[in-house]
């Protein structure tokens, strides 16, 4: 799953990067071509302002009035210098020079390195315009000529450096540089300096890729939202998965405890969909085995009391009357013999383990009954506060407390057999010592009866022999008074929960009328 998002990620950010680099390439070009436009132009502008000084210059009367006396009286050559270095300042041109018609220089003058004549073609024009190379530099060259009444006296060059034209500009970085001999400088753009001109006479253009550096920040940007993206939407289907998935895992979880026989585990899971009809079966199946696991206990507890029966008939029969006889004849032997302590100690002995035998044989045979409770409408509250009563009134010394709400908590419930199981809990909590609380109260359409005692609690392996007859963990007892209240219970509809503790509590619940 990861491996596929990282995948789909990486196409989705290659495919932008290339629609978005194809776009500001498409930009780049269309500023670059505008670049070329412009500075050829200005090439061509800067040619035909040098024009038009010339022709303006050519009918300077000061200028030809220097050339001609000059030529005429082979004199005033200082004064034709100073015009020339007048007009070269002037105009902040390179170079200003007059040359004769047969090509010998009269004066020049300038700020710059003087330049020779240029060659242009004889076509009869008076003005000529040229950009031409000098050594490692480009001059723009404006050449007119002198006439007077009608001769040609001289011919005017006006020349001024390409690099006075173009510098570099600082805010945006762009460059216009003279051509070299050699190739282009890396990043730079050779053109002619004249448009449709001699390509020997160009101008190198640097433009500052400043579409590559927005293109390099935007991929930047583009990675960074990607990675966020992939890394939230990888968090994201894991909060998916792990939300579609969770009733799966609590499926799984309550499978093993089933499978330990902790039978009744119910997955929260969603409705609607594949997954909720799985976790409504699971529950469905769950619940079933829960109650075919009660029916199953309860099976298994029926049959217990039919063999405890059919034991405890056979045992009656064949003990109770051995017993009966022998406890008559102690006591005849004890009231005869009343002179002998010692005789009286052994009697009292033997009639009390004789009590103790017809009593658990007694117990046996009404566990082994079949309990038939006659089920009323009986207020719990007051029956509960007139055990309690009793039992106080019984023992001086227990500790017994009795809670319950102020309403009555009215259930079905035979009397005679609740008070029954009264008296057992109580007598087993009695047995541990300590205080007692009795609690009535009511939970959805149920009535609850509890008993907490100050006894240590069972232990693991007790909790799962509770309710077998003859399970006891107190001394003395029979095994046989849980086991007596858990049938009553349920032949109420009932049943019987226990929190192991410490402090033991026992909660009897009965349906309520």
């Amino acid at each position: 799953m990861v491996g596929f998002i990282g995948l789909t990620t990486a196409i989705l950010f290659f495919s932008v990067d290339h629609f978005v680099k194809s776009r500001f390439t498409i930009v780049h070009d269309v500023r670059q071509e505008r670049l070329i436009h412009l500075s050829q132009r200005a090439v061509s502008e800067q040619l035909a302002q040098m024009g038009g000084i010339a022709s303006l210059l050519v009918n300077d009367t000061e200028l030809v009035d220097s050339v001609r006396s000059h030529l005429l009286l082979k004199a005033g050559a200082e004064r034709a210098k100073a015009e020339v270095d007048r007009i070269a300042a002037a105009f902040r041109l390179g170079s200003v020079s007059l040359w004769t018609p047969a090509g010998r220089p009269i004066a020049a003058g300038g700020i710059g390195p003087q330049t020779a004549m240029a060659s242009f073609p004889d076509d009869g024009k008076s003005l000529h315009t040229a950009a031409i190379r000098r050594g490692d530099n480009i001059w723009l060259i404006a050449m007119a000529t002198l006439r007077a009444h009608g001769q040609t006296l001289a011919r005017l060059q006006l020349a001024k450096p390409l690099t006075t034209l173009f510098r570099p500009a600082s805010s945006t970085g762009i460059l216009v540089g003279i051509a070299g001999r050699g190739p282009p400088p890396a990043g730079a753009i050779r053109v002619p300096a004249i448009a449709g001109g001699d390509p020997n006479v160009a101008i190198d253009i640097v433009l500052p890729d400043e579409v590559g550096l927005a293109l390099a920040d935007v991929k930047r940007v583009l990675a960074l939202v990607m990675a966020a993206f992939g890394v939230l939407l990888v968090a994201a289907i894991a909060l998916l998965l792990r939300r579609l998935l969770r009733p799966v895992f609590e499926v799984i979880d309550a499978t093993l405890a089933i499978g330990r026989g902790e039978f009744g585990h119910i997955v929260s899971g969603t409705s609607g969909n594949e997954m909720g009809q799985l976790v409504a079966a699971f529950n469905k199946m769950s619940d079933d085995l829960k109650r075919l696991r009660k029916l199953e206990r309860e099976a298994q507890h029926r049959e217990q009391l039919s063999a405890i029966g059919r034991v405890a008939a056979r045992v009656a029969h064949d003990l109770n009357n051995p017993l009966t006889v022998i406890s008559n004849v102690a006591r005849l032997v004890a009231a005869r013999q009343d002179n002998d302590p010692q005789l009286n100690a052994d009697m009292k002995l033997i009639l009390h383990h004789c009590d103790r035998s017809i009593a658990t044989i007694q117990a046996l045979l009404t566990y082994g009954r079949p309990v038939r409770p006659t089920p009323q409408a009986v207020d719990i509250v007051a029956l509960c506060d007139e055990i309690t009563r009793r039992w106080k009134s019984r023992y001086a010394d227990i500790a017994l407390r009795f809670s319950a709400p102020n309403t009555p908590v009215v259930a079905l419930a035979d009397p005679y057999r609740f008070e029954q199981v009264m008296d057992n809990l109580l007598d087993n909590a009695h047995g541990f010592g300590g205080a007692i609380e009795v609690r009535v109260g009511r939970e959805d359409d149920m009535a609850l009866v509890s008993v907490t005692d100050s006894g240590p609690g069972f232990s693991a392996e007790a909790q799962t022999h509770l309710f077998e007859p003859f399970f006891t963990t107190r001394k003395g007892g029979t095994g046989l008074g849980l086991a007596s209240c858990l049938a009553i219970v349920r032949a109420h509809g009932g049943d019987i929960d226990v929190d192991a503790g410490p402090p033991t509590r026992i909660t009897v619940r009965l349906p309520l009328a």
